[in-house]
């Protein structure tokens, strides 16, 4: 008995229907929420998690810069091919079947992209699984306590740091091993929820510093090799918040806010108060942010200088650290990210960040 592997065209054809009914499948479980929960994101997802840990996760670098290399080196093969066969050859285009490829290799992305991580788009809102009662929106009344809820908290929370005044938080305030602690502390906050926590996520920190804030983006979840990345550009204060956001990713959750929401958990249920303080600053700056679309320049600069003194040393660092490294197209990821997002059922798109507001303040509202 023969068995013959399917040959270019056949291959192009099957990605083609992989990609086609990968798509029907996520506008179907987009419907049934509770068909994705259970039999995708806590049945077929914590296999793929158990995957990527046992395997790419071992490596001691960051498994995208692998795939990064074998890209070039395929899209190297391909120009040279295509090249050498229109200009050289002069065989022209028509005919070579440059078009069906093209599609072929976007339906395969498109295929493993959902396979691998993207159905969890479509999973029961965490809101709803832990009980929350989340409102659409919140008035100005309601983001005004909030302010002043997390301004006095941070206050608090900075004060706990052993041998602090009020210059900017030192590095060796924080764990050497922070890609661990966060992993942990995200693990425990899944484990209260009765969500799956058997995975072992990796949070990289990827070189050279400024790569990612350069695309407008301090982390990056990588569905195809199961790592999420941090930018080690970024300043020590934000890495905690952002490496279990990006963490949140790698445990099965596409919201942006839910893992913003995640991040603060972690942060906040941490042992070490650096940490705990830099989960409530992140915070800080998403409520402060919304609340200055509520009031006038001067109104809001005139609250914002109620801040103490290191709060403020700290986000001057912040912000100092994040203009290093100017995006290449400021506009350009911003509205491609709004797109994508939209596109897997976000409504708010990039916007869906600063819902994390009404995941915190629902969450503080039930447990607190």
């Amino acid at each position: 008995m023969s068995f013959n592997f399917p040959n270019k065209k056949e291959r192009e054809s099957i990605w083609i229907k992989l990609g086609l009914g990968a798509i029907l499948i996520r506008i179907i479980l987009g419907f049934q929420p509770q068909w994705c929960e259970v039999i995708y994101s806590r049945g077929i997802y914590p296999w793929i998690r158990s995957f990527f840990d046992h395997t790419l996760g071992l490596l001691p670098f960051a498994a995208i810069y692998l795939f990064d290399l074998i890209l070039v080196i395929w899209l190297i093969k391909i120009s040279t091919h295509f090249i050498k066969s229109v200009f050289i050859e002069k065989e022209g285009i028509r005919g070579k079947g440059y078009g069906k490829s093209i599609v072929a290799f976007f339906m395969g992305l498109i295929f493993w992209f959902l396979f691998l991580w993207g159905y969890n788009y479509a999973r029961i809102p965490m809101s709803e699984q832990i009980g929350l009662e989340v409102p659409e929106s919140m008035n100005f009344d309601a983001i005004w306590e909030e302010a002043q809820y997390i301004k006095q908290t941070c206050i608090e929370a900075r004060q706990k740091i052993p041998s602090i005044d009020t210059n900017v938080i030192p590095l060796d305030a924080y764990p050497s091993n922070l890609e661990e602690v966060m992993r942990t502390s995200l693990k425990e906050v899944l484990k209260e929820y009765r969500y799956d926590f058997s995975g072992h996520v990796r949070g990289r920190f990827v070189q050279p510093d400024g790569i990612l804030l350069r695309f407008n983006s301090s982390g990056v979840y990588f569905p195809f090799t199961g790592e999420g990345h941090v930018d080690n550009g970024l300043h020590h204060i934000s890495k905690p918040f952002t490496i279990a956001h990006e963490l949140g990713h790698g445990y099965g959750f596409g919201s942006e806010d839910v893992c913003n929401f995640l991040g603060f958990l972690a942060c906040i249920r941490s042992q070490h108060p650096a940490i705990q303080y830099s989960g409530y600053l992140m915070y800080w700056r998403y409520v402060y942010g919304t609340l200055m679309g509520f009031m006038t320049e001067q109104d809001y600069q005139i609250e914002r200088a109620t801040i103490s003194r290191g709060m403020h040393n700290d986000m001057e660092a912040i912000y100092a650290k994040v203009e290093n490294y100017p995006a290449f197209i400021p506009f350009l990821q911003p509205a491609v990210y709004d797109v994508f997002l939209k596109v897997q059922g976000v409504e708010d798109g990039i916007e869906s960040y600063d819902r994390m507001i009404l995941l915190v303040s629902s969450w503080r509202k039930k447990y607190h």
